[in-house]
This record gives structure tokens, C-alpha cells and sequence, in this order.
């Protein structure tokens, strides 16, 4: 599995660390804007890669590249994984997938005409704490209540509150705490409850009209569930399963999945971690290199639905919340 990246921000890095020892993985390539080319210099010493693009399209024309590993703004990231598709490439994109679901549902199609792998880096779906949860949830009852936080105070926000806008915060970029942060609680929530009846978004919007911070709420036949994101302030974050007989509680940011804890009524508390790995994002290049070693199509395909089914659910509470994007 050969991999070209496109972009090089604090992902491209954290990316390459946590990918370095994977055994059938190498990235070959790393392709930024002519005007970045240093910091594409910086990481490809760094990190011993061998080529340098400053043109797309010339790094899609390399042969020896599998794989694009695209890793920029949220606002191309469905014209840089077209374009990867229509040159033959498999694609690993960075989250959000796209912006709307229509763009999403473009790409699976266009994936499934070509044969080609098409993955969301989304660190939840690979997790075995998730799979514990999901797996295990039953084990409290009747489910009655889910409230999932990740607060986040960026590192940008003192930026942009002297009103120097950075990616983030723009509505040019898709930026915003709904597509940056809420969106793990709402891979992870529907990975183990399924789809909302419906959903509702109340953001509090920022002086150009993003949203800063914001809770969605996802009504469920027997239970509600809130799932709330912040990049104005920070606080505990983690999610809360509530049911009829204890409760599951996956500790810390949702993007990590670093703890569980189990608390069954008349039993004591337990903690579980069936992490194996240092970094987050392992877990989902060592089963993106496993899929595409067996060359497992079907596999790749079920997990592009849920991806579609979150971006149904994402479009929808950012319209409800009237967060527009000037795209």
C-alpha cells in the first residue's frame, strides 16, 4: 500500500507518526501548494519521504502511488478525492467527507464504477473500545439517555476572536465545531444506535456565522440523544450510555476512544481498554492496509454507508442550525 498525501498540515504529521511502523504500508509521496513547498520539504526530511509534488495532478499521474491520502481544508476534500477516483486511485479521506450527502453518494458511486477503495479516516469506526461498546451495551438495559460532549478549546479561537479567521472558522473552508468536532460524536452514536428519526442543531454562531459551538439532539424511538461539540471553551468530554440497568461511559475526547467504564447496578465499577496501539490513528491504517491486502471491496463498501448515513444526518442539523458555508 503506497501512499501519495495531499496536504501537510498538523494531520499530515500526526498521520506519518502514527503510520510509520505498519508493516505493508509506505508513503512515497507528499504533495502541497507552491507556496508551501517548504513545509512539504520540512516533513518529507523529516519523515525520509522521497518525493515532492507541487502540482495534484502531476502526483496522480504517478504510477508507483496506490493510494491518495487526501488531507486538506474541509472545503475540497470531495474535488481532491474526484479527482484521485477519476486518475485511478484509491482514496483515504480525511473527515469530513464532504460537505453534503449528494457529494458523498458522487464518490461512493464513482468508487463502485472504478473498483476502487474509498475510506473516511474516521478513528471511531476501528477503535476496539467502540466495538466493546457497541457490542457490549445490552449489558445495561434499556437504553434511556446518550449525551456526548468533545469541547476543545482551539488553538485558533484567540485568532479568531480578533477577528483573524483561520480554516477552522471560516465558512469559505467549511469550518466550524459541527464538522470538526461533533461529527466524531455522531460516527460514534450512530455506529452502535443507527439512524435518528430525526435530528435538530441549535449553534451558537460566531460574528461570520459559524458555529462555535453547538448540540445536536437525535430523537430515537424510546430515548433522546445529545451530542454536543465546542471549540469556544473546553470541559470533560467523553459519552454517557444511560439505561434502565447502569451505565457505559466511553472516558475522555470520543475521537480517542481511550477508556471505558461499566457501572451495573449492585456490581462494582470496572474499567476496560482494549487499546493496543499509542497512537489513534493506527488502528484504521492497519485495517485500511488489511482490506486492501485481501482486496476486500465488500467490506470497504458497508463501512462508505455508514459514512453516507452520517453525512445524511450531518447536512441535516447543519441546515437546521442555518450554519451555511459560502462554498
Amino acid at each position: 500500500m503506497k501512499i501519495g498525501i495531499a496536504g501537510n498540515g498538523k494531520i499530515v504529521h500526526e498521520m506519518i507518526g502514527a503510520t510509520k511502523n505498519i508493516q505493508d504500508l509506505e508513503i512515497v509521496a507528499i504533495c502541497s501548494r507552491p507556496q508551501s513547498r517548504q513545509k512539504a520539504e520540512e516533513i518529507a526530511d523529516k519523515f525520509n519521504i522521497a518525493k515532492i509534488y507541487t502540482d495534484y495532478n502531476q502526483m496522480l499521474e504517478d504510477g508507483e502511488i496506490d493510494f491518495i491520502y487526501v488531507a486538506v481544508a474541509n472545503s475540497v476534500h470531495y474535488e481532491y478525492t474526484k479527482k484521485a477516483l477519476e486518475a485511478g486511485k484509491n482514496v483515504i479521506c480525511e473527515k469530513p467527507f464532504t460537505i453534503t450527502a449528494k457529494q458523498t453518494q458522487e464518490l461512493i458511486d464513482l468508487a463502485k464504477a472504478k473498483n476502487l477503495f474509498l475510506f473516511e479516516a474516521i478513528t471511531i469506526l476501528y477503535a476496539p473500545n467502540y466495538q466493546y461498546i457497541k457490542e457490549n451495551l445490552n449489558q445495561i438495559g434499556q437504553l434511556r439517555y446518550v449525551h456526548a460532549n468533545y469541547a476543545q478549546y482551539s488553538s485558533r479561537y484567540d485568532r479568531y476572536l480578533n477577528k483573524d479567521v483561520a480554516p477552522a472558522f471560516s465558512p469559505e473552508h467549511a469550518g466550524g465545531a459541527l464538522y470538526d468536532l461533533n461529527i466524531y460524536n455522531l460516527h460514534f452514536v450512530m455506529g452502535v444506535l443507527g439512524i435518528p428519526k430525526e435530528v435538530i442543531y441549535r449553534p451558537n454562531l460566531g460574528f461570520n456565522g459559524i458555529d462555535i459551538s453547538g448540540t445536536a439532539l437525535l430523537d430515537y424511538d424510546d430515548y433522546t440523544v445529545v451530542c454536543s461539540a465546542a471549540k469556544d471553551s473546553e470541559s470533560i468530554s467523553g459519552i454517557v450510555f444511560q439505561g434502565e440497568k447502569g451505565y457505559m461511559e466511553l472516558v475522555g475526547a470520543p475521537n480517542a476512544c481511550a477508556l471505558v467504564r461499566v457501572h451495573k447496578k449492585g456490581e462494582e465499577e470496572i474499567l476496560i481498554n482494549k487499546e493496543k496501539y499509542n497512537h489513534r490513528m493506527v488502528n484504521e491504517f492497519v485495517a485500511f492496509t488489511e482490506i486492501f491486502k485481501q482486496q476486500d471491496l465488500a467490506t470497504c463498501y458497508k463501512t462508505l454507508e455508514h459514512s453516507l448515513n452520517v453525512m445524511k444526518v450531518l447536512e441535516q442539523a447543519r441546515i437546521s442550525g442555518k450554519v451555511e458555508f459560502n462554498i
